[in-house]
């Protein structure tokens, strides 16, 4: 809902223009949905494709998806790429689990292995290393690092994560072969501690992991 007598941007490509550097690339760390979309566009640019026809091609139609995907239009019908993406819990999982396997499903190579297995090749030198998720209090300790639009807890298995704004979480743990998908509505204050949902993930795949050692 816009406030009365708002002149502002209307559109996601409106408001990409109003976008100004608040610092060198590489000097800080500062979470923003307009990167997110800014890249959305230029992927629209370069293929001439929709964000959901390129998701359909590469992705849905790759990973065998059971349902359709939904994306949130803006005024102009642009798909909103930073947020208001929903889709089933089944075919989540299913983009985790291709993830998990290098980019393959069943010995296809739905996205180059070169992409899916450097998620959590490190963040680029001279990046900040340790971050905390958006809205989180100064008081938590920043363990996290960003790479490639996923959140890396720095375990030791490999694991990497996507996290929506009100719980909803796909988290990848390679090393645990284990894919978890969160869905959440978690509208909470922001001084409410966050539930530890990444420790009790990681608990789950150890556990599952000795009882198949077992």
């Amino acid at each position: 809902m816009r406030p009365l007598e708002y002149h502002g941007p209307t559109t996601i490509r409106e408001h990409l223009l109003t976008a100004r550097a608040t610092g060198a690339p590489g000097t800080g760390f500062r979470y923003e949905n307009g990167n997110v979309e800014a890249l959305a566009e230029v992927l629209r640019r370069i293929t001439g494709l929709s964000t959901s026809a390129l998701l359909g091609d590469i992705l849905w139609s790759g990973i065998g998806a059971e349902e359709d995907a939904y994306y949130v239009l803006d005024g102009d019908g642009v798909e909103a790429a930073s947020g208001g993406f929903s889709a089933t819990a089944r075919d989540i999982a299913r983009l985790g689990e291709m993830l998990r396997c290098q980019g393959a499903v069943g010995g296809r190579q739905v996205v180059p292995e070169a992409v899916a297995g450097t998620i959590v090749g490190g963040v680029p030198d001279g990046y900040p290393r340790r971050v905390r998720l958006p809205g989180a209090p100064a008081t938590v300790p920043a363990t996290l690092s960003y790479h490639d639009l996923w959140w890396i807890p720095n375990d030791t298995h490999g694991s990497f994560m996507a996290s929506g704004i009100h719980g909803q979480r796909l988290f990848v743990s390679p090393g645990l072969d284990l894919v978890v998908v969160h869905f959440g509505s978690q509208v909470v204050s922001p001084s409410v501690p966050a539930a530890p949902l990444v420790q009790a993930f990681l608990g789950i795949g150890a556990h599952l992991s000795a009882a198949v050692a077992a």
